[in-house]
Order: C-alpha cells, then sequence, then structure tokens
C-alpha cells in the first residue's frame, strides 16, 4: 500500500485487496467511472517497473472515484469491505496524526 496516508488507491492495489488481475479492475474501473459521466484518463499514470525497467499504466483513484470504480456488480461484499476498510484506516491514521491533545 502506500506508504503515505493515501489520498488515492492505485488500480494494482485495489487488484490485490480485491484478489482480481489487474488488467479486469482497469477494464471494469473505466466502464464504471464512463458510466458516471466521469472521464478515467485524467486517472492514468505510467510508472517504471522495477527490476524490468517497464513502463506501465495504472490508475491512482482517489475515493469517490474508487469507490464508483468498484461499485460493479461482480465485485464481491468481501472484496468491497477490503476497499472500505483501508480507506477507513487511512482515514483514521490522518485523524490522529491531527489530533493535538492540550493537556
Amino acid at each position: 500500500m502506500n506508504q503515505q496516508i493515501a489520498s488515492f488507491m492505485t488500480s494494482e492495489e485495489i487488484g490485490h485487496l480485491t484478489q482480481t488481475e489487474h488488467q479486469f479492475v482497469l477494464s471494469r474501473a473505466c466502464e464504471q467511472l464512463v458510466k458516471a459521466g466521469i472521464d478515467p484518463n485524467e486517472f492514468w499514470h505510467e510508472y517504471t517497473e522495477l527490476g524490468t525497467g517497464a513502463v506501465k499504466k495504472r490508475l491512482h483513484l482517489p475515493k469517490r472515484e474508487c469507490l464508483l470504480a468498484i461499485s460493479d456488480p461482480w465485485y464481491s461484499d468481501k472484496a468491497i469491505a477490503e476497499i472500505l476498510n483501508v480507506w477507513n484506516t487511512w482515514a483514521r491514521q490522518e485523524t490522529d496524526l491531527f489530533d493535538f491533545d492540550d493537556d
């Protein structure tokens, strides 16, 4: 997972969490975003794979778009729960960072 408190989840992370092949995640995510009237092109990012040097593409999806992407009926309730758990964990970590006591 992202080592920072994430403002996005990658399509690879979605694939890992839902035990789904990355290419399938990409196609389903793009379909769902288009259905919602959102252009998926603004979320594409290229990266160089360590070791092979191959240039690959993945989606970096903010929470709203991530949840839209997994709203496809193909994803099980368990898979969706895994994604929600990660977002909730990140939200708690962010809250903990800014929880200052006046004691």
